[in-house]
C-alpha cells in the first residue's frame, strides 16, 4: 500500500504548452501594470481600483444560479413567497426562478 502511494506523488504533472505560459506571463504583466497606473494616479484611486479588483474577484465565484436569485430577489424586493408566485412569464429567467416546488409548473 505504500509502494503505491509512493507511485504516485513520484508522477509529475507534464508542463503546461509554452503559449499557455506565454499568455499568464502577458496577463500578469498587464496585471502589474494597471496596479502600477492606478498607485501613480493616487491613493484614492488606488484604493477605487482594489475595490474593483474585489467585487471582479467575488462575481468570479458567483454561480448561475445564485446570480438568477439575487435577480429574482431584486426584482420582487426580496420576498421569497413574491417569487414563487411571480407571473412575468415574458422574463427569461422565470423557468429558472429559485423557490419553486416541482408541482408549482
Amino acid at each position: 500500500m505504500a509502494s503505491a502511494n509512493a507511485t504516485k506523488l513520484n508522477k509529475r504533472r507534464a508542463a503546461p504548452p509554452a503559449n499557455v505560459i506565454a499568455k499568464g506571463q502577458a496577463a500578469l504583466a498587464a496585471f502589474r501594470a494597471e496596479k502600477a497606473a492606478a498607485k501613480a494616479k493616487g491613493d484614492k484611486y488606488y484604493q477605487q481600483w482594489l475595490a474593483e479588483q474585489e467585487v471582479k474577484k467575488a462575481q468570479k465565484k458567483t454561480t448561475p444560479m445564485q446570480a438568477i436569485k439575487a435577480f429574482c430577489n431584486e426584482c420582487v424586493g426580496g420576498i421569497r413567497e413574491d417569487i414563487r408566485n411571480c407571473t412575468s412569464q415574458k422574463c427569461p429567467l422565470w423557468i429558472y426562478r429559485p423557490y419553486q416546488t416541482k408541482d408549482d409548473d
